[in-house]
């Protein structure tokens, strides 16, 4: 006889590029948990992409919103639980564990199961009051302060000095250098979380953050510390290894024992490079995202809370492996239609199960760029993918450029990570043009090389320098020429939209301004909302007049001296991926609709779409400007006039690429066989090939090595499998 499974309900599914810690704890759940184990997904939207990630919750289930109150998210849980009893459940979400704290008794009388702190005992650590907490317990933390009035950042940021972090009350952080940068940054996360922003001062040094679990009597029953290696732009941690240091110990465990705390809890620390000193940072009522790193190391701590929750007093975990190590990288996958319709229409959905595809291995040898999720998700990962279940390909080759770049550790999808040489040469590009040309030269000698697919806008016009070099030793590209790069550029685009439009496409109305009194008239112009881009890079939607002048000034510190303005466009959002031939035939293309989007405007959620006269005119541009390669065509669909708005055009694929692979239209395979003039070999079938299959992006994490950093740094490739 079957035991009867452990019921858990989780929240905190968001998965976008700054993650929640739902899945995390999901998944050291999942992979550990000895014995029969159901894991119900609670989320607010149906567009919760963590929630659908193959293989970890069985269900998923939309929960009443916070803003509702106690009531309605009591009356919701409990509906649930009628359907589904839980046993435990484990809110991961810190405006959520206050709420759940107050309704712990009333849950436990229905059989449910939580530890959480007391309200109170939460609150004296969110963002705005932990200043005083430390204070008063004599903690070593920044100086910090709240500034409800917007309008007098920049002045308290001049009294603080520079650089300094502008903070969320509630969530959110960036760094800032300068008084136009504070403002700006703050008001965008004022708009965001309301009650003013914090400036806190900003102590050099190296991050860490402590994981814990506190008993019932506030002991401590848990304890990971890590240090973060790999910081994206806005400060979170892609990279990170267990650490033992005995005066952090010491200090996480005096915090703890001021805190009266139950439940997990994640400590931020940043040790002063001038003092050796820990400076707390921030405290969170939850487990922190990178929570899974606890399980890869041997101490899971998601699994000791719900062992002690089940029964009090249970056994500690072990202590975690140091060195254990982590990077977030994304898994991408896809969802069928009607069951995010059945989570919209009833509440509640059934996770499907993964698709197990397998193929065989061909001669082909491949190598893309582009393999890192550090910063955005780059295309590399879904080319590397797409490529991997081809059968004529033998091997994928990722061309990375730093030891921090997330693809190195994905050898589910390369055989090799080789180092490419960085760009430092500004004023001669011809000497980064010839150490690519003699690197990838290595790379064929060391392991075969048939083609190489570069992924980032950056380096396409040096591979178009060096294509022919790279033809006459056996390395096929298919990239746009110079001339055609140039005609659909941002500032090729503005010239097209000054001829009142170009293959029956319209254009956003756009200006190129270079002083604030251009940026003035722009704003008369177009009014709110207005999109500002850098000739070269940065994109920002401004809401008003102060906000624009602020980005425009911050782009200035980027060495943007000018910058293009547009009116947004409100409507639908898509994505095209093209491939033309060499003579500008359009003989591959996936056009996606955007479903969801993170909150630097990329692409997390979209589904396939048919856009037939779109599609027809998409093809007599590219071939009036003499096209061939890649393209990824970003364009809007005017809600006012319906018509199609042509937005931008990048020489390469888009990052979500790994989708047409997921429903058999794999473009970087087509793009291979037409550089290489191959016949086709049969593909294996899908197991599931359903035309209404939703794309979905999350970010989770993978195990990381220490060793395969430092052999890519020493030896300049990482080998996952032995030499064909």
């Amino acid at each position: 006889m079957k035991s009867k499974p452990l019921r858990v309900a989780l929240t905190g599914w968001g998965g976008l590029d700054n993650p929640e810690p739902g899945l995390a704890v999901a998944r050291a759940l999942r992979d550990y948990w000895n014995g029969p184990l159901e894991i119900l997904g609670l989320v607010y939207d149906t567009w919760t992409t963590g929630a659908w990630t193959p293989g970890i919750a069985d269900s998923v289930h939309i929960i009443s919103p916070i803003a509702n109150g106690d009531f309605a998210a009591l009356q919701r849980i409990l509906a649930i639980h009628k359907e589904h009893p839980i046993d435990v459940l484990l809110p991961c979400l810190d405006l959520e564990v206050p709420l759940y704290a107050r309704l712990a008794k009333r849950l436990l009388r229905e059989g449910i199961r939580t530890l959480l702190p007391d309200p109170d005992d939460s609150f004296k650590i969110t963002k705005p009051q932990l200043y005083w907490f430390c204070y008063s317990n004599q903690i070593v933390t920044p100086k910090t302060t709240h500034v409800l009035d917007i309008s007098s950042v920049a002045l308290h940021a001049d009294l603080f000095g520079y650089p300094l972090w502008v903070k969320g009350t509630v969530a959110g952080a960036k760094r800032v250098y300068n008084a136009h940068q504070a403002a700006y940054e703050a008001s965008l996360l004022a708009a965001k979380w309301g009650g003013g922003v914090l400036l806190q001062e900003a102590i050099e040094g190296s991050e860490h953050v402590v994981s814990m679990v506190a008993r019932e009597d506030g002991s401590c029953l848990a304890m990971t510390m890590m240090r973060k290696i790999g910081l994206n732009a806005r400060g979170k941690g892609m990279v990170g290894s267990v650490v033992e240091d005995p005066s952090l110990r010491k200090l996480a465990l005096h915090i703890l024992s001021k805190l009266n705390w139950r439940g997990p809890l994640e400590l931020e620390f940043v040790r002063s490079q001038s003092n050796g000193q820990f400076y707390l940072l921030e405290v969170n009522c939850r487990f922190p995202s990178w929570v899974y790193l606890t399980a890869l190391a041997g101490a899971n701590q998601p699994m000791a809370l719900v062992k002690e929750i089940l029964e009090p007093g249970s056994r500690a975990p072990k202590q975690a492996q140091v060195g254990a190590m982590y990077a977030r990288d994304v898994q991408e996958m896809v969802v069928p239609a009607a069951s995010i319709v059945a989570l919209a229409r009833t509440g509640s959905a059934v996770v499907p199960a993964p698709a197990v595809i397998k193929s065989r291995r061909g001669d082909v040898s491949v190598a893309v760029t582009g393999i890192s999720a550090l910063e955005l998700t780059q295309p590399g990962l879904g080319v590397g993918r797409s490529l991997r279940s081809a059968p004529e390909v033998g091997q994928v080759i990722g061309l990375g450029y730093a030891s921090t770049d997330t693809g190195l550790f994905r050898k589910e999808i390369f055989d090799v990570c080789a180092r490419m040489p960085i760009d430092d040469s500004e004023d001669k590009p011809e000497r980064c043009d010839e150490a690519t040309l003699n690197r990838l030269l290595a790379i064929q000698k060391a392991h075969g090389l048939d083609m190489v697919i570069p992924n980032l806008d950056v380096e396409i016009e040096r591979y178009q320098r060096i294509s022919g070099e790279l033809r006459a030793n056996g390395i096929h590209t298919l990239l746009p020429t110079p001339e055609a790069t140039d005609k659909l550029s941002k500032q090729g685009l503005i010239k097209l939209a000054q001829r009142n439009g170009y293959a029956d496409f319209d254009f956003p109305p756009t200006v190129v301004v270079g002083s604030r009194k251009e940026l003035q008239a722009a704003w008369k112009r177009f009014g709110s909302p207005m999109m500002i881009k850098g000739l070269n890079s940065l994109a920002t939607k401004v809401f008003s007049l102060a906000q624009a002048e602020l980005a425009f000034a911050s782009y200035k510190e980027f060495g943007e001296d000018k910058i293009i303005v547009q009116a947004v466009v409100f409507g639908e959002e898509f994505s095209i991926a093209v491939v033309c031939d060499s003579d500008s035939h359009m003989f591959e293309a996936l056009p996606l609709k955007k479903t969801v989007m993170c909150e630097r405007g990329k692409t997390w959620s979209g589904i396939k779409v048919d856009m037939p006269d779109v599609m027809h005119r998409l093809g007599g541009l590219l071939k009036k400007v003499g096209w061939q390669g890649p393209a990824d065509i970003e364009l809007i669909r005017d809600i006012t006039t319906d018509r199609m708005i042509l937005i931008e055009v990048n020489p390469r694929l888009p990052a979500w690429i790994g989708y047409g692979e997921l429903v058999g239209v794999n473009l970087p395979r087509a793009m291979m066989l037409k550089a290489l003039a191959r016949t086709p070999l049969p593909t294996p079938k899908a197991a599931v090939l359903d035309k209404d299959l939703v794309f979905l992006r999350t970010a989770q994490e993978i195990s990381a090595g220490a060793s395969a950093m430092a052999m890519f740094i020493n030896r300049g490739e990482i080998r996952h499998v032995s030499r064909r």
